[in-house]
């Protein structure tokens, strides 16, 4: 939004301009990748059974990740190759919670089991 007007600009103090510069700057950092790094490891995630959004999202981070370590992203496929759909699922929310604030980690709910009878110790 843009205000117009005539009076004199306000001369920004040092935290508006701390937060002037963490929202143009911060995430800016663009990387580059090849099509087909980028082409097999989204097919990797849809694959399996990811959503194509989600998958995109997921291998982006992959990409991101692998690109500052300077791994290969094939070496890193080829490990998750081998891991079942749980591992899978709680790799990828431990790489998701890696490159996210704090306060907003994913987390898993266990869902507990309710026995329909119950058994209890009976002492005469």
């Amino acid at each position: 939004m843009e205000f117009f007007t005539n009076l004199p600009q306000k001369i920004k103090d040092s935290l508006q301009k701390t937060k002037d510069r963490l929202v143009d700057e911060s995430y800016n950092s663009k990387f580059e990748f090849s099509a087909n790094d980028h082409d097999a490891t989204i097919g990797f995630f849809v694959k399996r059974g990811f959503s194509r959004q989600s998958a995109e999202d997921t291998a982006y981070i992959i990409l991101q990740q692998a690109k500052i370590d300077s791994v290969p992203v094939g070496e890193i496929l080829d490990q998750l190759t081998y891991s079942n759909p749980a591992q899978l699922s709680e790799l990828v929310s431990t790489i998701l919670n890696a490159n996210r604030y704090k306060s907003s980690r994913l987390g898993v709910r266990n869902t507990r089991k309710v026995k329909d009878s119950v058994s209890r110790n009976i002492v005469e």
